[in-house]
């Protein structure tokens, strides 16, 4: 049966063809139409969705078809030109309209493309407007990705392989081996891409500049593949397929591959020469291989090469750039991270006290009021046998005793209430801290006995009352957090750690822009010695200095995580803080009941 409809050229919606150019009601896209589409619509449809699915070779082969039986059509050659520059169009999640992505760039603009200036002579006006809107799209596309490219540092070697398997999405046995060659030629010095770790900051969107800047650069390429099939697998294919072509105008490039069996492999890889993945040490004998071609095709240029003046300026940044990490603690990105350092310090001081204080206060004062609770049970003992109270007599000595320890785990369970104006008048985690608490503490004790000495003498029963209420006391501190400022402390303390985190992140741009700078100003000295030079200042230079300063940043980051463990307000704590006060709230109230049965029966007596 024959597909009479023909199908959105970017979403593969069936379109409603009204004229030349058609809107697709899905995508709402602008579609060109060919006048002869009818004749090829099962082929067009074909290849439109092969080319969605980014096989640009298979999809071009079947274009190639369709114009060998045709006469040359508008539609067909712009979707060459589109295979030619691997562009897929992808949705975006917030407009749904779908814009183009690059797969495939080349040094010559889209706009001068063969297929495209022929779609553009076939065109009638309103497709030619549609045409040279969407060409114009990719090549600012293309521009982009093109400067990203060219400031990228060269690589050495290029590692191609299957990520994932299509069938069942997990990784691939490749990707462990596509690693361990990776490391073996980066200890040789050597600068290699392997997507696992050169992609890993980027966008999938964004690959493309950076993958071309590796295929464009890279002196040899290793592909690796564990099965026939990942050999041929889209992006795999892609990648080996356009440094093939590379090596066709760049003698001094070499493919190398690695596979269980060779018989298997594309017929491309036919006079080449492959390492069997079955043998001992088989990514080592890969690496050698690599190595070897590398140092003897410089060996053999040593003497040819033509030093550029951008060459030039490179070898004096490299220099340079060395010059300046001696210096790096001079700069002020370093002055600026070690203020932020400081900063956290101080703040980290604040969480580290207020968490030993909170944990200190509640555990010990929560436990003195328990043990006053128990001890309550011996003295109510003493009031049955006597129950006239007398200065010096045993109920007496007994109950102030109580009643300073009671006092004591009170005082203790609240200090972080009564030392609210400390905290908020001296400097945040200061060692003070550690002789002032037990010292206002103490002052408190002595005072409250004072006091509540006279209240004892007109109110006997004032320590048991004070026995019941404590129950309540260690609930009500345990669950309400705002009666603790070492909530608030900590809270503070973290929202300055939040501010230095956004800090930290700017950081890293704003050591690169000093840097930037710096090169300025020997670029201009370069220049002046040699005044025709057109060496430019690169993305690349700053490689040397990025692992220092993102080293120095992450020592930071590592900082500010050593802190959460001292936070207050986190789920682990929140549970372990309810635990403790459901224990200590219950053991207080089982032996409350019981002093309460003691408190009745004494007083009946």
């Amino acid at each position: 049966m024959s597909i009479e409809v023909l199908n959105c050229q970017r979403c593969g919606a069936p379109l409603k063809i009204v004229s030349s150019t058609c809107e697709c009601d899905y995508c709402g896209s602008i579609n060109i139409i060919g006048g002869d589409a009818g004749k090829y619509i099962n082929q067009l449809n074909r290849a439109n969705k092969l080319r969605q699915q980014c096989e640009f070779d298979h999809a071009y082969t079947v274009y190639d078809i369709i114009l060998s039986e045709n006469s040359p059509s508008v539609d067909v050659l712009w979707s060459q030109a589109l295979c030619e520059y691997g562009i897929e169009y992808v949705p975006d999640p917030i407009s749904s309209k779908y814009f183009p992505t690059l797969h495939r760039i080349k040094d010559e603009s889209f706009l001068n493309s063969r297929c495209y200036t022929e779609a553009l002579e076939l065109a009638d006006d309103e497709q030619k407007e549609e045409l040279k809107n969407a060409a114009k799209e990719i090549a600012q596309i293309q521009e982009r990705y093109l400067n990203i490219a060219s400031n990228e540092k060269p690589y050495d070697v290029f590692i191609c392989y299957k990520e994932k398997d299509t069938d069942t999405g997990e990784y691939t046995d490749d990707v462990a081996l596509a690693e361990e060659l990776y490391k073996e030629l980066t200890s040789n010095g050597y600068k290699v891409f392997f997507a696992g770790e050169s992609l890993k900051d980027k966008l999938s969107i964004d690959y493309e500049p950076y993958i071309f800047a590796a295929l464009k650069s890279a002196k040899a390429m290793a592909v690796i593949g564990t099965k026939a099939e990942y050999f041929t697998s889209v992006w795999v294919k892609n990648e080996w397929g356009r440094f093939l072509k590379l090596m066709e105008t760049n003698p001094e490039k070499n493919i190398f591959f690695a596979c269980d069996d060779p018989e298997e492999l594309p017929r491309a890889f036919a006079s080449k020469q492959s390492q069997l993945l079955s043998q001992d040490g088989a990514i080592k004998n890969l690496a050698y291989n690599i190595v070897k071609f590398l140092r003897d095709s410089k060996t053999s240029k040593r003497t040819s090469k033509v030093l550029t003046a951008q060459d030039a300026f490179d070898r004096v940044m490299a220099v340079q750039a060395k010059e300046y990490l001696k210096n790096i603690e001079k700069t002020q990105f370093r002055e600026k991270e070690k203020n932020i350092k400081k900063e956290l310090w101080t703040s980290g001081g604040a969480a580290i006290t207020a968490t030993k204080y909170y944990n200190t206060t509640y555990h010990i004062g929560s436990a003195i009021i328990i043990a006053a609770q128990l001890f309550y049970i011996f003295y109510a003992g003493i009031r049955k046998i006597d129950q006239e109270i007398e200065y010096m007599g045993p109920e007496f000595i007994f109950g102030s005793i109580l009643l300073i320890v009671i006092l004591g785990g009170v005082m203790i369970l609240l200090a972080s209430s009564m030392l609210d104006t400390y905290y908020n008048t001296k400097e945040k985690g200061t060692e003070e801290t550690s002789f002032i608490i037990p010292a206002i503490i103490l002052s408190v004790i002595m005072v409250g006995w004072i006091v509540f000495l006279f209240i004892y003498t007109l109110f006997p029963y004032v320590d048991t009352v004070l026995v019941i209420a404590s129950t309540l006391l260690i609930i009500f501190v345990g669950l309400i957090r705002w009666i603790n400022p070492a909530f608030k402390l900590n809270q503070e303390a973290f929202s300055d750690v939040s501010s230095k985190t956004r800090e930290l992140q700017k950081l890293e741009e704003s050591a690169k822009e000093e840097f930037l700078k710096y090169e300025e100003n020997l670029l201009e000295e370069f220049k002046q010695s040699n005044p025709d030079s057109d060496a430019e200042i690169k993305d690349y230079h700053y490689d040397d200095i990025k692992p220092v300063v993102r080293n120095i940043i992450e020592e930071d980051y590592r900082l500010i995580q050593g802190m959460e463990k001292d936070r207050l307000d986190v789920p682990s704590k929140n549970k372990m803080r309810m635990l403790l006060t459901l224990i200590y709230g219950s053991v207080s109230a089982m032996v409350t009941v019981i002093d309460i049965i003691i408190f009745y029966t004494s007083f009946s007596v």
